[in-house]
């Protein structure tokens, strides 16, 4: 890239960066334990900045910049973009009690969130603006939203072990999927959740399981479920274990395994 192109790329992102006007008030929610989430959405209502204080996670106090999707209902999603891959960081839902907020972390359990009004009124949009674009020259953001393939899939086999362990104790003996996680592609792993496809064999076996112990001669004799992706959705036995090949717009795959572990 020449001088003048880099010069150009700096003008662009100088440009970007100041011509996100943000709305007057922002929002400050009360996540409880000491976590706080600040919401500052734009002055048009299409964008927010969000970010998280007070949590031992990589994302805390980093500002991250979201697209606000309205929902219909009064509802919406705050989406951003994490490990290559969009991302509801928040959102908005209506429920018999009035609107909830709850927020999103990688690998976390969801929050709810409550209307902290003094730290409201005590935010600075202007403050939050200026440590977003500190940020982001230092590359902060955009790390973080860079596909990381090897996290991704530490992060899906940490996810299946969680679903192979339920299902182990709930039949009480051990079970583990395996997946071909080098034939899977990077396009894949960003737009699947493949521990939802891969982990639907163990997760049919707990619930057969938990029906009783006539139920747990389903999962007998099996030790392991070899998973992979491929044209059309088959489920076969081997040697101790079962071979499982998931299609990601086949229907109805819970039922079909449900149905074959049930004749087994």
């Amino acid at each position: 890239m020449t001088r003048l192109s880099l010069l150009l790329a700096a003008s662009l992102f100088t440009l970007n960066a100041s011509a996100l006007e943000l709305a007057k008030y922002p929002q400050v929610f009360n996540a409880g334990n000491g976590i706080s989430v600040t919401v500052a959405p734009s002055s048009d209502g299409k964008q927010a900045l969000i970010q998280v204080s007070g949590i031992n996670h990589p994302l805390d106090e980093v500002v991250l910049l979201s697209t606000i999707s309205e929902r219909g209902n009064d509802e919406r999603d705050y989406t951003t973009t994490l490990n290559g891959s969009a991302y509801n960081m928040l959102v908005k839902r209506q429920g018999w009690g009035g609107e909830r907020f709850q927020l999103y972390l990688p690998n976390t359990d969801g929050f709810e969130l409550g209307f902290d009004e003094t730290k409201s009124k005590e935010a600075k949009p202007a403050n939050l603006l200026a440590l977003y674009e500190q940020q982001k020259k230092k590359g902060i953001q955009d790390k973080l939203s860079r596909f990381d393939r090897e996290q991704r899939v530490a992060d899906f086999s940490a996810q299946l072990q969680q679903i192979d362990q339920d299902a182990s104790k709930a039949c009480g003996t051990t079970l583990v999927t395996e997946v071909e996680w080098n034939a899977i592609d990077d396009d894949k792993l960003k737009r699947l959740s493949v521990p939802s496809f891969c982990g639907e064999v163990v997760s049919q076996l707990a619930n057969l399981c938990e029906n009783g112990d006539e139920q747990k001669a389903a999962a007998k004799g099996l030790k392991t479920v070899q998973c992979s992706f491929d044209a059309e959705l088959k489920l076969r036995e081997s040697d101790a274990g079962l071979v499982f090949t998931t299609h990601e717009k086949a229907p109805n795959q819970g039922d079909f395994i449900n149905a074959f572990l049930r004749n087994r």
